[in-house]
């Protein structure tokens, strides 16, 4: 995903429409950044990007291969010892080195955009749908508000199923789902 990663960004953006009011929590954005190595992403990615260094490197004086390979983990992306540390030959570093932000962000670009978009997608579904039952709910929602420490009232939760909830079922399924996050470029 995702893209739609709730649990690795919680920021909020200024009140507005219902649609911006979701965004919020990463369902639903129209945002997008660059930045280093010419790949576009959502600022959600950006922000998971930003996130996970700043938890590995809290100074931001860099990473190295531990604390690389345990955040492309905890972003979802396979981390095998071998490809690591190719990618950290390939930008110049040994298996000592310690990467600054640009380097470990073009690092997890390149990987993010090999990724299936659809694997991606779904794994994003997977993240809210804890129970395994094929639907996101209101439960659901409440949960990964909770996770980021959003506070979301009841109505504002059931108001965004009943916008993305095409079929009127009262649950958002995993076709809705993927439908949403196309429609919105979130691949």
């Amino acid at each position: 995903a995702t893209c739609m990663h709730v649990y690795a960004s919680s920021q909020l953006a200024k009140m507005g429409s219902e649609r911006q009011r979701f965004s919020q929590v990463g369902l639903a954005s129209k945002s997008a950044a660059r930045i280093s190595g010419g790949y576009r992403l959502s600022t959600e990615r950006a922000v998971e990007i930003k996130a996970a260094f700043d938890t590995f490197s809290p100074q931001g004086t860099g990473i190295g291969y531990h604390e690389l390979k345990a955040a492309m983990r905890g972003l979802g992306l396979p981390a095998k010892k071998a490809e690591v540390l190719d990618m950290m030959k390939a930008n110049g570093y040994g298996p000592d080195g310690i990467l600054d932000f640009s380097v470990f962000s073009s690092i997890l670009l390149q990987k993010f955009s090999e990724q299936d978009p659809l694997a991606s997608m779904l794994q994003s579904f997977r993240l809210l749908d804890k129970d395994g039952r094929g639907r996101i709910g209101v439960q659901d929602l409440q949960r990964a508000a909770s996770a980021t420490g959003l506070q979301l009232s009841q109505h504002e939760l059931q108001a965004m199923i009943a916008y993305f909830d095409q079929n009127s079922s009262g649950e958002v399924d995993e076709a809705e789902f993927v439908q949403l996050m196309l429609s919105i470029g979130m691949q």
